[in-house]
């Protein structure tokens, strides 16, 4: 199948960030830990003895200090606002216990305290931050939420609930947390928000295909949370297994968010997952490729469930480069965190996924062009590669005109949702937001946009006026307005090359609605194609643009034809100056040897006169004395 291929652009449509933040490698005496609620990568060195050094990707968050080694460290982590540092230790033989050590300005102040575990031989499983002077202890009991006092050097219990918990899964940016019970046939969500623990919708699984801890992880989608998990296929051999698909179950979100979505991988191995711009990413260890899906593609549930397939053919992440090395890359020692970090403890790298716009554009099946503008639509960087993509199209139009014609209707079918949605917004206030359906609109590209950025480029092209009769199209079947920028460039594109009858077939069915700044733009037009200034009379006409109307007349030296226009428009014919009239009529006669021009517009605005005055005669003040003695001569017996 033909492909298209965006010129200049990248191959690969991921990367790693161009500058990773460098840490001291794992090793013997050095434990690394990250925090993904700050994005904090923790170096302990001995216990702490010789130094904890704190990096993440804001400088601001960057520290190092000394502390007693206590014991081997389970896990270390700030508080939101960096005043307080919790560290989980390994104490298999004491209460569960997490201790706590003051900060002010990124340094200890030597104030420490630790809490206990309210469930006596409970096993903290883990601790989670919901926000500032609050913590969570996660237990194999249950949950305790508890409020910091940090002058006091206390803790205060604020809420706590009872669940036989295995493991759990935090997410940062919703603040719930995911146990899991009943030997992982139940995952149970929890919502830590409001200094309260709030039980959500409890996610059953099949009892025949319970989950491990690996295999679930909690996302922030599309202003929605989900479950996920790997759903690896049954198999009548171990050593064929089927290919993985990973499950996306809803917690909480919009209203529209109520369906499982899964995503076919078609692979088998070792994955993990990314979140990039609300792109799930899936990265497959074996084959050294990561796949894209994006859920908000248009597409039918059946049974409640929503399936997906990559958008793009999966693709290896841009190399990175270390210096003037090569990292390698999907290493086993990488570790993926949400939404969009890995790291290499190895080689003491922290990165962030970021999405390439272009590469997605690299290299497309003809057919498929429209669904990456489509993808692209919904990202928050597309809209230059979307510019870059309909610019190519338009230059090589004789190829790719019926896919243009679909770009331009998914452009413009965003384009209409948000402006639907913007109305009833305006007109129905706020009671509309919790009832309307999850819309993601990161780019727009509205009617002036696609002048500005490309047709008004394009003015030479061969084929510009099969261009701007698509985009007109297009903007008719979305039942959309067509604006003054877009009409201008389309009226001019089909008068200069000739192309009347679509002009004319296009005012009479309503695509190009009457206005007076395109009745202009046909005027000037008027010297390449006679055709296109009567069409702007006629639409002046439409509009009741009467004083142009006999403007334009006059100015085509028609003194006769606008008497005419002016009487059909009544008060326009009142208020029209005589000696304009009588000036523009001489003008004809003079320039022809022909006086009945004159004549005719000179008796017409005597009748008028009669009517009005009861007088044929011109008032003194309308300055036509010059014009009654050319009537005379001009009427005069010859001598």
């Amino acid at each position: 199948m033909a492909r298209f291929r965006l010129k200049d652009s990248v191959e690969y449509y991921l990367a790693l960030s161009d500058q990773p933040k460098r840490f001291d490698a794992d090793s013997p005496v050095t434990n690394v830990f990250f925090d993904d609620s700050n994005g904090q990568v923790f170096t302990v060195r001995s216990g702490g003895v010789t130094g904890v050094t704190v990096n993440g990707m804001d400088e601001s968050k960057s520290t190092s200090f000394r502390m007693e080694d206590r014991g081997p460290i389970i896990s270390i982590k700030f508080s939101p606002d960096l005043k307080i540092l919790a560290i989980q230790r390994n104490q298999d033989n004491q209460n569960a216990t997490v201790e706590f050590v003051n900060f002010k300005d990124l340094a200890p102040t030597n104030v420490e305290y630790s809490h206990t575990c309210k469930w006596k031989n409970a096993k903290i499983l883990g601790f989670v931050w919901p926000k500032v002077n609050e913590i969570t202890f996660i237990t194999d009991h249950g949950i305790e939420l508890l409020q910091v006092l940090p002058e006091k050097k206390q803790l205060k219990s604020l809420k706590n609930t009872s669940f036989s918990c295995a493991w759990f899964s935090w997410c940062s940016q919703s603040n719930i947390v995911l146990l899991a019970g009943n030997n992982g046939v139940l995952l149970q969500p929890f919502s830590l928000n409001n200094s309260t623990i709030t039980k959500l919708q409890k996610l059953e699984l099949d009892a025949s295909r319970p989950v491990v801890e690996r295999d679930v992880f909690i996302l922030r989608l599309c202003d929605a949370t989900w479950c996920a998990v790997f759903r690896h296929a049954h198999s009548a051999t171990v050593t064929a297994p089927g290919p993985t698909e990973v499950w996306l179950m809803p917690i909480t979100g919009p209203s529209g968010f109520h369906y499982t979505h899964v995503l076919k991988t078609g692979l088998v191995g070792r994955f993990a997952v990314n979140v990039v711009d609300d792109l799930v990413v899936v990265h497959h260890q074996a084959s050294q490729t990561s796949q894209l899906f994006d859920i908000m593609e248009e597409s039918r549930p059946e049974s409640g469930v929503v399936i997906h397939i990559p958008c793009v053919a999966g693709l290896s992440m841009q190399p990175a480069r270390l210096g003037d090395l090569h990292c390698p890359m999907y290493s086993d020692t990488w570790v993926v965190f949400q939404p969009d970090y890995i790291i290499d403890a190895r080689l003491g790298c922290l990165w962030r996924v970021k999405l390439v716009p272009e590469g997605l554009a690299h290299s497309v099946p003809k057919d498929e062009i429209a669904k990456i503008v489509a993808v692209l639509l919904r990202r928050t960087d597309g809209k230059d590669t979307i510019y870059r993509i309909v610019n190519q199209l338009v230059t090589e139009a004789g190829s790719y005109l019926v896919q243009l014609s679909q770009v331009f209707d998914e452009i413009n079918s965003v384009y209409r949702k948000w402006a639907e949605l913007e109305m009833a917004r305006n007109t129905a206030g706020q009671a509309l937001e919790a009832a309307r359906p999850p819309h993601n609109f990161r780019v727009l590209v509205s009617q002036p946009d696609m002048c500005s950025h490309v047709l008004q480029h394009h003015a030479d092209d061969q084929y510009l006026v099969q261009v701007v009769t698509a985009y007109i199209a297009s903007l008719c079947r979305h039942d959309m307005v067509v604006q003054q920028a877009a009409a201008e460039v389309t009226v001019r594109a089909l008068v200069t090359r000739g192309a009347a009858g679509r002009l004319r077939a296009a005012l009479r069915r309503g695509a190009l609605g009457d206005a007076r700044p395109l009745a202009c733009a046909l005027l000037s037009l008027g010297h390449m194609d006679p055709a296109a200034a009567q069409l702007a009379l006629d639409m002046l006409w439409r509009l009741r643009g009467y004083e142009e109307v006999v403007e334009v007349l006059l100015s085509w030296n028609e003194p006769v034809g606008a008497v005419g226009a002016a009487k059909q428009a009544g008060n326009a014919w009142l208020a029209l100056a005589p000696r304009k009239l009588l000036a523009a009529a001489r003008a004809v006669a003079e320039a022809r040897g022909e006086p009945t021009a004159f004549t005719a517009v000179y008796h017409a605005l005597l009748n008028r006169n009669e009517r009005t005055r009861g007088s044929p005669h011109f008032l003194k003040g309308e300055q036509c004395d010059s014009y009654v003695e050319y009537y005379k001569q001009i009427t005069a017996e010859p001598q």
